[in-house]
């Protein structure tokens, strides 16, 4: 499970390297978490389950268990009234196939979120790539039992696990990272690579820049210049 909670792991990290470098932003984090294990009591295939959200899911495959949670952590995540919120899930092995250890998948519903993740990634080294959204990805979810099934076919998984998350953030601008290719090594360095931590914090360093007027400082001369009145975002 090291690698399943990747996602958790690159938050955790963010918010360490933020409370030593405190940057005037106010900034969010949400993990949702629970057990990953089998039990007599767990869910099955063709169990319907009841969002946070008040939207139902089919469960078609018990393996797709990450987007249950979440789901649930998109609309939590409303009560905060975000600028924006960016999700992190080693989701699918589908972005793996499509984009290898290289760049991080990356989609979202805001073109200029995008871009300002596009290009906090290449100025941290930490590079991602945009998939696109299209609804019709969305067409192997449907389900007659449910207003949503947890898994499609094999065609264009990672975009389509991104449409299933999609669903739960209406109410925001909203970008997804995909890092399931990216968070982790194997072979004689097998490990956690520490990703997207680097791009989510020149992100958020950017982001308080431009809310003081200024640009980001380079990392080498020391802290960025303060912010003005605080903003809100999430992670």
């Amino acid at each position: 499970m090291k690698y399943d909670m990747g996602g958790a792991a690159s938050v955790l990290g963010t918010f360490r390297a933020l409370a030593e470098l405190k940057p005037k932003l106010n900034v969010v984090g949400l993990i949702p978490a629970c057990e990953n294990m089998p039990d007599g009591a767990s869910y099955k295939p063709g169990d319907i389950l009841t969002s946070m959200s008040g939207q139902t899911i089919e469960v078609l495959n018990t393996d797709a268990e990450g987007r249950l949670i979440l789901c649930d952590a998109l609309t939590y995540a409303e009560r905060f009234k975000p600028r924006a919120v960016i999700d992190i899930a080693t989701l699918t092995g589908a972005c793996v196939v499509a984009l290898g250890g290289v760049r991080s998948g990356l989609f979202a519903t805001d073109d200029e979120l995008a871009q300002q993740l596009l290009d906090a990634g290449e100025a941290a080294l930490d590079p991602c790539w945009r998939l696109p959204l299209d609804d019709e990805y969305a067409e192997g979810l449907k389900t007659n039992f449910a207003d949503v099934a947890n898994v499609a076919g094999r065609a264009g998984g990672a975009v389509v696990a991104a449409k299933f998350l999609h669903r739960f953030t209406q109410n925001y601008p909203w970008a997804h990272l995909d890092i399931a290719g990216t968070a982790w090594k194997g072979g004689a360095s097998k490990g956690s690579t520490g990703r997207p931590v680097g791009l989510l914090l020149e992100y958020l360093l950017t982001q308080e820049a431009a809310g003081s007027g200024g640009k980001r400082a380079p990392a080498a001369k020391g802290k960025p210049a303060p912010a003005k009145p605080r903003r809100r975002a999430a992670a």
